[in-house]
């Protein structure tokens, strides 16, 4: 799990079994940005209704109020998330223009896909992990009601090749890299069918057309509440307080899946640091609102604040121990 010094990486664990985020604490009115005074835009690279979205929309509200001008949010699906990079490291550089996004994009694309439209490190400047969260490992009304717990679902699959498929929001991300080692771990082949997004997947995790889902809780809680998902694990470190009843995969026997995902806030290179630091105060206020504690627990979301700096340094190393990973486990970067 994520703590508020340093990640806890999947990925130098991933890589040992395979082979055997100081920020200014000040009350900010306004940030005055350099750009026209029109709106904050806070820039999506998946569609309306997943997580990053609601995530996104969350903070959007609580920055309005405090920076007194409209903050909005931008969706910009498509290309497994890359879109939104590719759109904010060209943007102006006055703090009018934020990318928020989960850490694939940023700390696993460059080891995943053989080119990107970004640099992942040298056009975007940090501003702040915003929170972190588990995945959960669920199935759907394609997998027998027999099935209970992780152990239960690889048997199954074991069974038809027809049944060895799992869902994921996007490929390289880390519900994909799970359940590529989930199965290595019970000696046999997952078939990732990746999406455009959490909610796609768990659409069709719903549908019955997948039968297993590695996805963020977002996404999941609310159907899991209405008794159309069954979730088998979670990855984090202690069970869910909204799932207190679903055990970890370390639990499980899974000792070296044990992981949680976080959602930060970048800026475009060449951005001020005046408006770095205006802007980070801002977001480090805006997640101790109550409201926005209160509705990222819905989501499943812990608010983590993790100033520049030191979210500078973690991005650093967490890209550099998932490059170990991929190729601890042989993964062919794509197109």
């Amino acid at each position: 799990m994520i703590d508020s010094k340093r990640p806890q990486s999947l990925w130098r664990r991933l890589f040992v079994a395979a082979a055997m985020v100081a920020a200014t604490a000040c009350t900010v009115p306004a940030v005055q940005a350099q750009g026209s005074g029109g709106p904050v835009r806070l820039i999506v690279g998946f569609p309306p209704g997943g997580s990053t979205d609601a995530v996104a929309r969350q903070l959007a509200e609580a920055m309005r109020s405090r920076l007194d001008r409209p903050v909005l949010v931008e969706n910009k699906p498509g290309a497994a998330g890359r879109l939104a990079p590719e759109f904010v490291k060209s943007a102006p550089a006055d703090g009018t223009v934020i990318l928020v996004t989960p850490n694939p994009m940023i700390t696993q694309y460059s080891s995943v896909y053989r080119k990107l439209s970004y640099d992942p490190h040298r056009d975007f400047i940090p501003l702040a992990q915003i929170g972190s969260y588990p995945l959960l490992v669920s199935v759907g009304p394609a997998v027998p009601d027999t099935v209970r717990s992780v152990r239960d679902y690889l048997q199954w699959a074991k069974a038809g090749s027809k049944n060895a498929f799992f869902a994921s929001p996007a490929t390289g991300s880390t519900p994909h890299f799970v359940g590529v080692m989930l199965g290595r771990a019970a000696g046999i082949e997952l078939t990732h069918v990746a999406y455009r997004g959490d909610a796609p997947a768990v659409q069709d995790l719903l549908g019955g057309q997948v039968p297993m889902s590695i996805n963020v809780p977002a996404a999941q809680l609310p159907h899991v509440g209405a008794g159309r998902l069954r979730v088998l694990a979670t990855t984090g470190s202690r069970r869910m307080s909204e799932l207190p009843n679903v055990p970890t995969l370390v639990e499980q026997g899974f000792q070296a899946l044990h992981t949680s995902d976080w959602f930060g806030m970048f800026l475009p290179a060449a951005t001020p640091a005046a408006v770095v630091q205006r802007l980070q105060g801002v977001v480090r206020e805006s997640l101790g609102d109550a409201t926005v504690r209160d509705n990222f627990a819905k989501l499943g979301v812990e608010p983590a604040f993790i100033p520049a700096a030191d979210f500078g340094r973690n991005v650093r190393e967490e890209t550099a121990a998932f490059a170990e990973t991929v190729k601890a486990v042989g993964f062919t970067p794509e197109d």
